[in-house]
């Protein structure tokens, strides 16, 4: 009320004048429902409740309030915004120390839920990255994890979910460890539940698929299945999630080679569009049926998109999200990171992985993030066919990646 009191009567121009081209600013997706200056003044009054848990208050309030500053100007809002935080906080008169982090705050205020849902937080150069690109600095880091659950907070309903909120701890806790030179928490092993699975798998051939977790609207689910390790499972899996209504968060894959075969062991995050999560068995049934090849799920994605497309991609923007592939390199294990960024549609994490195990690539892992109408999808592939380098990592060749690039992209049209 104080600063929409100031706006009217001219005083906050004159305090902000770089708030103009924010002013009224229409956002550019559909989780954002608010304007961009509305955004800011609620990511400042979220940051307010989060004082006690930084060492330097003041700074995060005011990076609440400018770190989407650069907005409607062109270019990358992170960077412009970053300059103009730094004449901003050079005019407020404070210390250049001070304007250096709040001019970190505003250029990195992506950095920790970016990395979170779209990187394997089980590699150590994800974490070591993180602190080098904030040049070890503890204040910062902290500033940050409370700037990201600000600005969730501030953007809509339904962002600042359990799932994403795990993702940040869990990054954090590992940054921290890196500052203190502590080992960081190693990869979590295959359970002994699901390595029993595995084997009842390989032993019987009975398909297993189970559900754990809150069972209401908007909650968080884990569905695991156990089902043959070979190409094309993945795919068949998330096709039956989407054909009931789930979206997928995250998955995490993981083959079990045993004496008398192999299993594919997959956990899904999951949340339903509407209503309920549906049945367990009603899911083992579907995927026995898609495995078989009785259930043609391309048909049956078809027409449930005919039937509800347009509640999974109107709205303002949904429509103009550019489709694009991003490629990066997971350091550790010399495997290659592909994301996708484009119009979330049912069904599109199936077709995305059908065109990945097609193209003879093996998917670790897939994180999944939907925001309105946009997603971005990226999966950790390792490839048979790559070259090999002196210190024992796989390079995907260029011709390979084209080819896994257009597949991908005609996939996501």
């Amino acid at each position: 009320d104080v600063i929409e009191a100031m706006d009217r009567t001219g005083l906050w121009g004159r305090l902000f004048p770089e708030w103009g081209a924010v002013r009224d600013l229409p956002p550019r997706d559909r989780a954002h429902v608010w304007t961009v200056d509305r955004h800011l003044v609620e990511a400042a009054a979220q940051a307010a409740r989060l004082t006690t848990t930084v060492a330097r208050p003041d700074l995060l309030l005011l990076g609440a309030l400018l770190h989407d500053l650069g907005k409607g100007r062109g270019g990358d809002h992170s960077i412009v915004g970053a300059a103009l935080a730094e004449q901003i906080g050079h005019r407020l008169g404070l210390w250049p120390s001070d304007v250096e982090t709040l001019c970190a705050m505003v250029r990195h205020h992506l950095l920790l839920p970016h990395t979170a849902t779209r990187r394997d937080l089980d590699d150590p150069t994800t974490a070591q990255r993180v602190v080098d690109t904030l040049g070890g600095d503890p204040t910062l880091l902290e500033l940050l994890i409370a700037l990201a659950e600000a600005d969730s907070l501030a953007t809509g309903p339904g962002v600042w979910t359990e799932w994403r909120a795990g993702l940040i701890s869990d990054l954090a806790e590992r940054c921290r460890a890196v500052l203190a030179g502590r080992p960081a928490p190693a990869p979590e092993p295959l359970t002994g539940e699901h390595r029993a699975l595995a084997l009842q798998f390989v032993t019987s051939g009975a398909l297993h698929v189970t559900a754990s977790g809150a069972n209401g609207p908007d909650a968080l689910t884990t569905i695991t299945v156990v089902a043959p390790g070979r190409p094309g499972v993945l795919a068949l899996a998330t096709g039956v999630l989407a054909l009931h209504s789930l979206r997928v968060h995250s998955a995490d894959i993981r083959v079990v080679e045993l004496p008398g075969g192999c299993a594919a062991v997959q956990s899904f995050t999951v949340s339903p569009r509407f209503g309920r999560p549906p049945d367990v068995a009603l899911l083992r049934q579907d995927l026995a049926r898609a495995l078989d090849g009785s259930l043609q799920l391309e048909d049956a994605l078809a027409a449930k998109e005919r039937d509800y497309g347009e509640l999974s991609t109107s709205g303002a923007g949904s429509s103009d999200v550019e489709t694009k592939v991003l490629w990066f390199d997971d350091e550790a294990t010399g495997a290659v990171v592909i994301e996708l960024r484009t119009t979330d549609r049912i069904g599109l994490l199936h077709r995305v992985a059908a065109a990945l195990e097609g193209n003879a690539v093996t998917i670790r892992w897939a994180r999944i993030v939907t925001l309105g109408g946009s997603a971005v999808d990226s999966f950790c592939l390792t490839v048979p066919g790559g070259r090999g380098t002196p210190d024992g990592h796989t390079v995907l060749l260029p011709e390979a990646r084209e080819r896994i690039e257009r597949a991908v992209l005609n996939a996501a049209r």
